[in-house]
């Protein structure tokens, strides 16, 4: 039967009808031109798929130091590792100004192998960089000078863990339900492991990056810890 027909004659009242050897609702809106053309706008038929990556001894190292002023007044210098572990006072002053850039970076190979394996996969999925700095543009400079050009960055201006797993939230809140997080500091994976119990029902994996980070990539076991340096892809990308 003809598509049109079937349209025309059902337009008021939505009924299901074959076409092609497929089932469709007409009345509904449709999309795309391939072997999905059928799905109804709205409802996902492989998931909406969102993987993320923190910046900062993630995917590359760099010489940018964090300043911190304690309350007998005395200056520290923290890296973005040692910022990772650090358990702040309430007296703590910091400055951060040095991520206004990225300095003498050192690409972090075995997870930027990762992304960009994610970028090349084919299907959809949303890539972000999502990081504690303030500023943006030198992230995605210095993506663009290794070959990544185009990756979504989003810079906080925070170091709070509990911004990036809010920002998470809104993203699974608008639809997301497969979503990977990869991050070196264990404050900011426990922050976004707590969603696991408020979100049951969606895919959530997180990675946590061990400061001594391996050269090349490694692979998920069930408890989604490293535990070899050979692959870190996971089987559905």
């Amino acid at each position: 039967m003809n598509l049109r027909l079937l349209l025309k004659e059902s337009f008021s009242k939505p009924t299901k009808a074959m076409w092609n050897g497929m089932e469709i609702e007409i009345g509904k809106v449709y999309t795309g031109f391939s072997h999905r053309a059928f799905s109804p706008i709205g409802e996902d038929v492989s998931g909406k798929k969102l993987r993320i990556f923190d910046f900062d001894d993630t995917l590359v190292k760099s010489n940018s130091k964090i300043y911190l002023q304690t309350k007998d007044g005395e200056i520290k210098t923290l890296t973005p590792a040692e910022y990772a572990i650090y358990e702040p006072k309430p007296e703590d002053k910091f400055d951060f100004s040095e991520f206004s850039k990225v300095i003498e970076p050192q690409e972090i190979k075995g997870v930027t192998k990762l992304l960009r394996r994610f970028a090349k996969s084919e299907g959809e999925r949303k890539i972000v960089i999502l990081t504690a700095r303030s500023a943006y543009k030198p992230v995605k400079d210095y993506l663009a000078g290794i070959g990544l050009p185009g990756i979504y960055v989003v810079a906080l201006g925070d170091g709070d863990p509990q911004k990036k797993a809010d920002w998470i939230e809104d993203k699974i809140r608008t639809g997301y339900n497969d979503v990977f997080f990869i991050d070196d500091s264990h404050k900011n994976v426990q922050a976004v492991n707590g969603l696991k119990k408020k979100y049951p029902n969606i895919k959530l994996r997180v990675q946590h990056v061990n400061h001594e980070v391996p050269k090349t990539p490694a692979t998920f076991n069930r408890n989604e810890s490293i535990k070899s340096l050979k692959t870190l892809i996971p089987k559905n990308k």
